[in-house]
């Protein structure tokens, strides 16, 4: 079986929540057989910061539904958007 990363922006509610604070709560709210690879923070528009999130997990039907409503779970996140999967 394989390995997959996948590659979101997790975009706050509003430009007061500190990401921090979301970066903090990722590895409790991941499924089992997901890790992070790497998490950024970058400006966005108007003071709002996004998250970018590299998460790395086995090549399985349904990983990616429970790990996107994983992250949209998180207090104070507007939205989840991936922007790439790839076999690593």
């Amino acid at each position: 079986m394989g390995k997959v990363a996948a590659v979101y922006n997790v975009v706050p509610e509003s430009p007061e929540v500190n990401p921090e604070e979301i970066v903090k709560a990722l590895p409790s709210v991941l499924p089992d057989g997901v890790g992070i690879n790497s998490v950024s923070i970058k400006p966005f528009a108007f003071g709002l910061k996004i998250i970018e999130v590299t998460a790395i997990m086995d090549d399985t039907s349904g990983i990616i539904e429970k790990l996107e409503e994983a992250l949209r779970s998180i207090p104070k996140v507007q939205s989840v958007e991936n922007t790439t999967v790839t076999l690593v």
